[in-house]
């Protein structure tokens, strides 16, 4: 082989690996409607459903935060950000459909819900979270945010 091709198959090698680690770097839970699930550096995972127009809009909700038995609750997360949830539904003959949002501003690295589907009732959902990059972190920990 002569070097050219040498260098191309090391600079595509070199793509293949970087894809690969951005992906691996990625966790999904599944947690239940209503439960909630500890991720890792104290940040917690709620999940909650909102049939009625109350507090929150009407939907399905995922909230991430920073959680502490001794210093208490932050609204904020301090390691973690969501990336995706899919939301699973089931209506009273059994059928599945499923949801599937992602975050569209900053707020929703921490924060997601999809809207109530008529006749269908949520059961669990698929969460994909990562840690937050630098620039997540300062945007996010701003005392003014």
């Amino acid at each position: 082989m002569n070097m050219r091709k040498i260098l191309v198959l090391l600079v595509l090698l070199v793509a293949v690996v970087g894809f690969t680690m951005g992906q691996a770097c990625a966790a999904t839970t599944t947690i239940k409607m209503g439960n909630h699930k500890d991720v890792g550096s104290k940040d917690r995972i709620l999940t909650f459903y909102q049939p009625k127009d109350a507090q929150n809009a009407k939907g399905v909700y995922a909230a991430i935060f920073y959680h502490d038995k001794k210093k208490g609750d932050d609204f904020r997360p301090h390691t973690y950000v969501f990336r995706k949830m899919t939301v699973y539904y089931k209506n009273k003959k059994g059928k599945v459909i499923t949801r599937t949002v992602k975050p569209s501003n900053i707020s929703g690295l921490m924060l997601l819900s999809t809207p109530k589907l008529s006749g269908y009732t949520p059961y669990k959902s698929k969460i994909t979270y990562t840690k937050m990059t630098k620039k997540e972190k300062n945007v996010i920990m701003n005392p003014l945010f």
